[in-house]
């Protein structure tokens, strides 16, 4: 499959199939087919680019690369739109974003790139069924491994 992006290299193509999220995502809800794939193979930082839609690209990486890990339930029904058999299949994404350049935070501080670590992409690797889980004040337990 050819991707069309905006953002990257023009001859990029996807080998596998998409991965779709279909209930979309907060904000792109009528957009259900995106590829993830990343542009050199060392690098932490993927993409997630919406098929039929150049214009739309996230940023995506692996929150145990930051040494960030997740715990929370999945309910009946998420488990049911993932076809999830075995919770070894999931991966999860965060997706990352940069502020604008010569931005500052309260004390002088330069904006830089920043993550949405209360909404991780939950992804079964082996249906390519995807959603984002806004995580709510109950299910919040993000653990921080010094490494």
């Amino acid at each position: 499959m050819k991707i069309e992006s905006n953002l990257l290299d023009p001859e990029v193509t996807a080998p596998e199939a998409p991965i779709v999220f279909p209930n979309g995502m907060p904000g792109f809800e009528e957009v259900h087919e995106f590829q993830l794939f990343h542009q050199d193979d060392r690098e932490v930082v993927g993409y997630l680019q919406a098929v039929g839609e150049p214009g739309l690209t996230f940023s995506v990486l692996a929150p145990e690369s930051l040494n960030i890990y997740y715990e929370f339930t999945l309910t009946d029904e998420e488990q049911a739109l993932l076809v999830l058999d075995q919770v070894e299949d999931l991966i999860l994404l965060v997706i990352a974003y940069r502020n604008e350049l010569g931005g500052k935070l309260k004390g002088g501080d330069e904006l830089g790139v920043n993550a949405n670590f209360m909404a991780p992409l939950v992804i079964n690797a082996q249906t390519r069924i995807g959603f984002q889980k806004v995580l709510g004040k109950a299910e919040r337990k993000i653990t921080i491994k010094a490494g």
